[in-house]
């Protein structure tokens, strides 16, 4: 579970990081119109990432 909460993590903090640049730039970056959509999907990938982190974990 670890492994996915850093995957998750990174591409969110990533997309941030490409909305960011988008917003800069003021022009399609990577052919995405708004820089907003980048925030959307960060957005969903660190709710993945708080689900993860929330998981119970199996008892064994």
């Amino acid at each position: 579970m670890k492994i996915l909460v850093w995957i998750f993590g990174i591409i969110a903090a990533i997309l941030m990081l490409f909305g960011l640049l988008d917003f800069l730039i003021q022009g399609p970056f990577l052919g995405v119109v708004h820089p907003a959509n980048y925030f959307h999907v960060a957005n969903a990938f660190l709710l993945f990432t708080i689900v993860f982190l929330l998981c119970p974990k199996e008892k064994k």
